[in-house]
């Protein structure tokens, strides 16, 4: 026989035990915010340097190479350790979308893209800062097109996508104002818009002509271009529907290695994103389970009925088997 004592005992027991689990869950929610925050910073910071040295490019000046290398070391420190907080914040900082700017923060997005890739390919540290690096001044051509061109709303002509295409010419003669960086960043530089299957620009090179570090630059950058605004697209894909197009338009453009790599690490639903749960409710992503990266945590925002939750509900899709992630949205579309 049982006794009551011990009913409620257990009882007790219980009930701590599911405090302590959600006093976790609370830490770990909290722990994510500041993280955030602090990698924003981090972010914010990198856009600033990152324009403050092309600026000085695009003026002539001789640029110390140490300062990138600096730049990259940073980025791929702060990826090493939380490279989804980090990776997610390329999808929602907008500072620089317009104009001219965007160069700025689409250099440091494809450099934090990049170096996930590498990441996820086992890439020694000394190689990820190498990749870093290429990364941050692949499009340093672009400093010398005609703003005119970058700005200009709706298709380019055949004469103004030619000047686009000499990007990689540009680019190697700017190079000569920077001193100090490693051998890869002028293949980067030049090579970065070819594709293995020869359709690609300026040499048509294909295979293996085509250097690793080039491949996935040359992949990081198609995705970030597809995730944010340009002047010449009325609107941008979320990521969701950014894979999708990649793996049905781009998958004769790189190898099937680098794409399986593409597809496993660069999540589906970054955090920040927002989704509809087959149980009709709307949420947004606010963090991702590296296992389980289509099953990620969701902050409930809308119930079935479309009301707004008053209070926080978080819900681990991973450890909900019931529900699942039937469809992700653009933030407009609620």
């Amino acid at each position: 026989m049982v006794r009551l004592s011990e009913l409620i005992k257990k009882s007790k027991e219980g009930r701590l035990q599911e405090k302590e689990k959600i006093l976790t869950k609370a830490n770990q929610l909290k722990e994510n915010s500041e993280s955030y925050q602090g990698i924003q910073k981090a972010y914010e910071l990198a856009v600033f340097r990152i324009k403050h040295i092309m600026m000085e490019i695009k003026r002539g000046k001789t640029v110390d190479g140490k300062e990138i290398v600096s730049l990259a070391d940073n980025i791929v420190e702060n990826l090493q350790i939380r490279h989804q907080t980090f990776l997610s914040l390329i999808h929602n900082f907008t500072q620089y979308s317009d104009g001219n700017d965007y160069l700025f923060s689409h250099s440091i997005n494809v450099a934090v893209l990049a170096v996930n890739l590498g990441i996820s390919m086992d890439y020694k540290k000394e190689e990820l800062v190498d990749l870093c690096i290429s990364a941050l001044v692949h499009d340093i051509g672009m400093l010398n097109v005609p703003q005119e061109i970058i700005a200009k709303p709706g298709k380019l002509t055949r004469e103004e996508f030619e000047r686009i295409r000499e990007h990689p010419a540009d680019g190697l003669k700017l190079l000569e104002n920077i001193n100090s960086l490693p051998k890869t960043v002028s293949e980067v530089i030049y090579q970065h818009h070819e594709k293995i299957n020869g359709r690609g620009y300026p040499d048509g090179k294909s295979m293996n002509e085509i250097s690793k570090s080039a491949q996935i630059v040359g992949i990081a950058e198609i995705y970030e271009a597809m995730t944010h605004h340009r002047p010449y697209r009325i609107k941008s894909f979320i990521p969701f529907e950014a894979v999708k197009n990649i793996v049905k338009e781009e998958k004769d453009s790189f190898s099937p290695e680098l794409l399986k790599v593409f597809l496993n690490y660069i999540t589906f639903y970054p955090m920040g994103s927002y989704v509809r749960l087959n149980s009709g409710e709307i949420g947004k992503v606010v963090s991702v389970n590296p296992d389980a990266p289509l099953r990620p945590v969701i902050e409930i925002i809308r119930n079935p009925e479309g009301r707004f939750s008053e209070i926080p509900i978080h819900i681990d899709l991973e450890k909900s088997p019931v529900l699942y992630i039937e469809k992700a949205l653009d933030e407009n579309e609620f």
